[in-house]
């Protein structure tokens, strides 16, 4: 175990119907902190969100107590470890989404905190993210850099703008389209569901850490780790944005509007970060919103697709521009259900 100098918040929002799925990350997190010696400078926050603006939950399949149950026990799991842990049940019907989560969770936990740490239920974090991280601040503070964005490496993506994230291992791998049967069983695939072992197993083999900079921003919202004095600039997820989507992107534009050529990004190319898009535990327990169906709902509901027009419309108008932002008035009236 190492004894880290620093203070880190990892926050992760779980949606009601991700509750079976968010295990195998929760124990991802366990086993970094389990890495360190003085757990006291970890802070693990979760935010369970049982809201059902979005979707219904299917009580035909569980109730609310047992989701809750469900959630408490994720909590037991990092208490056990001896690092905080803030728990939040929201269970109110106005929407919070992720996006709104990590925007409070990139204000607050700036001001007490050297790094804020994106968890995502479909994410899995290295073992080795601490001690990484540890290394990188003690490298930027002697080259006084202090605003900047890390990220650890991921599989391979669909075009060449992600190749400078690609873990070492799978730069020069296929990228495998739905289509292909590869995408389900190629471990470099991002439709492979990836488990905690085969990632450590990858890991395992970085016997020194391979870190580049890079001075365009580029990364999605699965572990990605903040500086707090980037946040206290002014970059952070921006109010325009809401429901589930685009908040990774709309903050790579808040780094650019706000950093300009003053931005930095360490990437870690060969420690992986897995996202499992296609885990099979991702949608349980759901009923779509805008119908009176009560089979489960696998994929996302037409909601997403209404919301996500909106949505980016505002990204489109981020910055110079004199657009009315949309709302979530305007997401109620365009699938009739204003208040």
């Amino acid at each position: 175990m190492v004894k880290i100098k620093y203070r880190y918040i990892v926050g992760t929002h779980i949606m009601f119907y991700e509750i079976e799925m968010a295990k195998e990350h929760i124990q991802s997190i366990v086993n970094a902190v389990n890495e360190v010696e003085n757990k006291e400078n970890i802070t693990v926050d979760l935010f369970f969100n049982l809201s059902e603006y979005f979707e219904r939950v299917n009580t035909n399949q569980i109730t609310h107590p047992q989701l809750k149950d469900k959630f408490n026990e994720l909590v037991k799991m990092v208490e056990e470890t001896g690092a905080a842990v803030n728990p939040t049940i929201y269970d109110d019907f106005d929407p919070i989404s992720m996006v709104d989560y990590r925007r409070d969770l990139n204000y607050n936990g700036c001001k007490n905190h050297d790094y804020v740490i994106w968890g995502e239920t479909d994410c899995l974090l290295p073992k080795e993210m601490f001690t990484t991280l540890e290394s990188i601040k003690e490298y930027a503070n002697s080259q006084d850099i202090h605003r900047y964005v890390t990220t650890f490496a991921v599989r391979k993506m669909w075009d060449d703008s992600w190749k400078p994230l690609e873990h070492v291992d799978f730069e020069d791998a296929r990228f495998y389209e739905l289509s292909e049967p590869e995408a389900f069983t190629e471990q470099s695939s991002i439709r492979y569901t990836m488990s905690i072992d085969e990632m450590n197993e990858i890991n395992s083999r970085a016997k020194d850490i391979d870190v580049r900079i890079t001075q365009q921003p580029q990364f999605d919202g699965s572990g990605l780790v903040l500086s707090c004095d980037l946040i206290k600039n002014g970059v952070n997820v921006p109010h325009c944005i809401f429901g589930h989507l685009v908040d990774d992107t709309s903050i790579m534009s808040s780094c650019k509007q706000i950093m300009g050529e003053a931005y930095i990004q360490f990437i870690v190319k060969n420690i992986l970060k897995v996202h499992n898009r296609n885990n099979p535990k991702k949608r349980m327990y759901a009923l779509e919103m805008l119908s009176d169906d009560k089979s489960e709902q696998k994929k996302k509901g037409e909601w997403f697709f209404k919301i996500k027009e909106l949505v980016h419309a505002n990204l489109g108008t981020f910055g110079k521009s004199q657009a009315r932002f949309n709302t979530y008035k305007d997401f109620e009236k365009m699938i009739g259900r204003e208040r």
